[in-house]
């Protein structure tokens, strides 16, 4: 198929799309080369895809509905996550009140953080850009009667009992286009299960982990029951699709060190994923609004995504004070445990050096422009980010050796044979030893070892 070996950015929208409808219809497999492509362009961060999706179609016709039903889009160890129809917002709801108000809390802190910092970086480090946060708003606990009398009716029938929520930015899942490139790759090589895959609804919500401190663990495929919600995309995956790993790496590089050295939390069990966001050039949070011509609607156009990567979930963080005084020392191992315990998202120090050598350098970089114009904090962490890489790279060197070692390796031919030698000789030494006992009674018995 000499016709797909390359593929413009303006056909990715539209000869790709065709193919791929024919695909779905016909039930014919995508084909490789092609789906290696699409991921390759579409996962690009700042890629921008047109899409005429069923999901953009849904969301225009919602628009204008003031109180459409809500939609879960996912289920976490914290809380559910549902859709509110034609807009860009969701819900996060939770049984635990105190976990949903730190998130909200830690969420807005992160997302402040990211506002003040994302263009100053972008300038420090040309080409990148820090992954985005979701804003939270509108809190509302278990006992905001109001609040649920009026909605509790518009959630699945499941889910309509009251807890505490907020309202926050949606992020927005991959493409069509992307969800079936993803599918014909990694998944069974079977024509009815990647069309069943492909077309289960839940299956439509997808984002993409980035876990680019491990290559995946084997080479099985998955299967019909396997999820494309928070579809986990390792190392040695993203380098087979062709993504620019090192721009990925340097941005969660330029995440961490603004939730370190400016929103001051943890990180623990914070996520990074690849999602769309919709193209609004109206929206109030640009750093320098400009004047545009009058638009036919400045509503949200679902048709025309822009491929991010996003920083997510903070229930289970912490916050840090780093104004506190001899406790360098409690910070680094707080931040060291948090991203050592997380899901592989961030490079490993010692499974791929290079691709760690660039995580390093920018993070590096990045909180000595985060420190230094905060000049109360600067005497008491400027330090702190060059420890905690330190540290970072000897629980690799830890971490390392532990998975090479194997408790039930066999010994050497020569080995074995010595212990089998010294086995002999233990057991003639015991039948001596029984030989000259046996007229004095049992050993186990009498024995001042036994006793002992």
């Amino acid at each position: 198929m000499s016709q797909n070996k390359d593929i413009s950015e303006e056909s990715t929208s539209t000869t790709l799309s065709e193919g791929l409808t024919r695909s779905l219809v016909l039930k014919q497999l995508l084909d490789k080369q092609v789906a290696t492509e699409i991921l390759k362009r579409t996962l690009s961060v700042g890629s921008v895809q047109s899409t005429a999706s069923s999901f953009a179609e849904r969301m225009k016709a919602a628009g204008f509905d003031n109180r459409p039903d809500l939609r879960d889009i996912g289920r976490g160890t914290c809380g559910s996550v549902f859709e509110i129809p034609g807009t860009t917002q969701a819900i996060k709801k939770g049984a635990n009140a105190d976990s949903i108000w730190t998130d909200f809390c830690l969420t807005n802190c992160a997302y402040n953080s990211y506002l003040s910092w994302a263009r100053l970086l972008a300038e420090n480090f040309p080409g990148r850009r820090t992954p985005r946060v979701p804003r939270a708003r509108n809190f509302h606990g278990p006992e905001a009667h109001e609040f649920w009398t009026a909605s509790i009716s518009r959630f699945p029938k499941e889910d309509q009992t009251t807890a505490a929520v907020f309202y926050l930015d949606r992020i927005l899942p991959v493409p069509s286009l992307t969800r079936e490139a993803l599918i014909r790759q990694f998944y069974q090589d079977d024509k009815q299960v990647q069309h069943d895959v492909h077309i289960h609804p839940p299956n439509r919500d997808c984002l993409i982990r980035v876990y680019f401190g491990e290559n995946k663990p084997d080479a099985t495929l998955y299967g019909p029951t396997d999820s494309l919600r928070n579809f986990p995309l390792y190392l040695d995956q993203a380098k087979m699709v062709g993504l620019n790993v090192n721009a990925y790496a340097e941005e969660m590089a330029m995440g961490l060190a603004i939730l370190h050295w400016q929103a001051q939390i943890d990180a623990q069990d914070t996520e990074f994923v690849i999602g769309n966001s919709t193209v609004n050039p109206f929206a109030a949070q640009r750093p320098y609004p400009t004047i545009f011509k009058r638009p036919v609607s400045s509503m949200d156009n679902f048709s025309l995504r822009e491929t991010q990567m996003w920083m997510l979930d903070f229930d289970k963080c912490s916050a840090v004070d780093l104004h506190s005084k001899n406790l360098s020392s409690d910070i680094v191992r707080k931040y060291l445990v948090a991203v050592t315990g997380n899901d592989p998202y961030f490079p490993h120090p010692r499974r791929d050096p290079d691709l760690w050598q660039q995580f390093r350098k920018v993070y590096l970089q990045a909180s000595e422009i985060i420190i230094t114009t905060r000049q109360q904090l600067k005497p008491l962490v400027a330090k702190l980010p060059a420890m905690l890489i330190k540290q970072w790279e000897l629980w690799g060197d830890e971490n390392m050796a532990a998975e090479e070692f194997d408790p039930f390796e066999r010994n050497s031919g020569q080995e074995v044979e010595e212990e089998e030698e010294e086995e002999d000789e233990g057991e003639d030494s015991d039948d001596s030893e029984s030989e000259v006992d046996d007229g004095e009674g049992d050993p186990g018995e009498d024995s001042p070892e036994s006793d002992a």
